[in-house]
């Protein structure tokens, strides 16, 4: 009986160093330190990369924001950046491979169901692609 009690305490005394674990990271960390807690000791952010996929990824001290590009679509470099903790606002440059090109409007109704709350893009056409502006303002 000592054993089985011993063991639920011990479960439940983790669930509970792990639910302010979580608490702390998610909601404190980022109103006192202006980062989570894993972000602290990363620097230059907010910076963009570009997935596997065609995924645009923009990491935060507080927030990701993820979007796709159209398909069969190349980046140019640079992506364009700026913005702070939870913020981001940037532009990239895509150019199609071929005669498949995307227009702004279908790549823009293509993405409306694909696109996290709190972000926007938008795209314009440039010769051989799409410049394509995004931003981002999340909550947490």
């Amino acid at each position: 009986m000592k054993k089985v009690a011993l063991l639920v305490c011990v479960a439940l005394s983790a669930a509970i160093i792990a639910s302010v674990v979580w608490f702390a990271n998610d909601f404190v960390a980022p109103l006192f330190l202006n980062s989570r807690i894993e972000r602290l000791d990363e620097k230059d952010l907010p910076k963009a990369s570009v997935e596997k996929g065609g995924i645009i990824h923009c990491r935060m001290k507080a927030d990701d924001f993820r979007f796709p590009l159209p398909q069969g679509a190349s980046v140019l470099p640079p992506i364009l950046i700026s913005g702070g903790f939870d913020t981001v606002d940037g532009s990239v440059e895509v150019r199609f491979e071929g005669s498949r090109q995307v227009t702004p409007s279908e790549y823009e109704n293509w993405l409306s169901s694909r696109l996290q709350v709190g972000g926007q893009v938008t795209a314009k056409s440039v010769p051989g692609g799409l410049s394509i502006k995004f931003h981002y303002f999340g909550d947490k």
